[in-house]
């Protein structure tokens, strides 16, 4: 499967000079919700994550996603692998969703769909460790960032270029804000 073509056939892409609210710009971003409403959609990419995972971390004992989107993306993959989940609430507090409190030792792997600026996966990696479990690394759609020092699987790579403010292209050559205030 072509997950860029795919998401782009759903209609994810949003085009157009875009603020995030983390202060990045970029010519574009990808709704998720295109996806992630649609569970025959969201099966199909989270078969692609799942596969991705048994052939990189076949020792995964434990998917974690996080609330919203990404808890749901870690059930489907969970689901598709026959392991199960848990939900790190990334909150101002890091800490284990009441549903799953998994014992440590597991050896997880962080899902997610969009990666901006790595500032969650991180966080949530460190949480990983700091309970005890082995962070195997991250599985996502795609990424904005490379996540140095951690292993991350992607499906496909970023449409859109992200940039600081003060060094965005589009914004030297006066093209005005579609969107502002997007997290993607």
């Amino acid at each position: 499967m072509n997950v860029l073509s795919f998401l782009q056939v759903q209609g994810c892409f949003r085009e157009g000079h875009t603020a995030f609210k983390n202060g990045l710009h970029s010519g574009g971003w990808l709704e998720k919700g295109e996806i992630v409403r649609r569970p025959d959609l969201l099966q199909q990419l989270a078969q692609q994550q799942a596969q991705q995972i048994a052939q990189h971390w076949p020792e995964t004992t434990l998917i974690v996603g996080a609330p919203a989107c990404g808890a749901v993306l870690a059930s489907f993959v969970g689901l598709e692998l026959g392991l199960p989940v848990a939900f790190a609430v990334t909150g101002q507090d890091i800490g284990w969703h009441r549903m799953h409190c998994p014992q440590a030792g597991q050896r997880a792997v962080y899902v997610d769909d969009l990666i901006c600026t790595g500032r969650d996966a991180r966080r949530v990696l460190a949480f990983l460790r700091y309970e005890k479990h082995v962070a195997l690394g991250v599985s996502a759609w795609l990424s904005h960032t490379p996540l140095a020092g951690e292993t991350l699987l992607t499906l496909t790579s970023a449409p859109f270029e992200n940039h600081p403010a003060d060094h965005c292209p589009l914004c030297q050559q006066g093209q005005p804000l579609i969107f502002e205030g997007v997290r993607e």
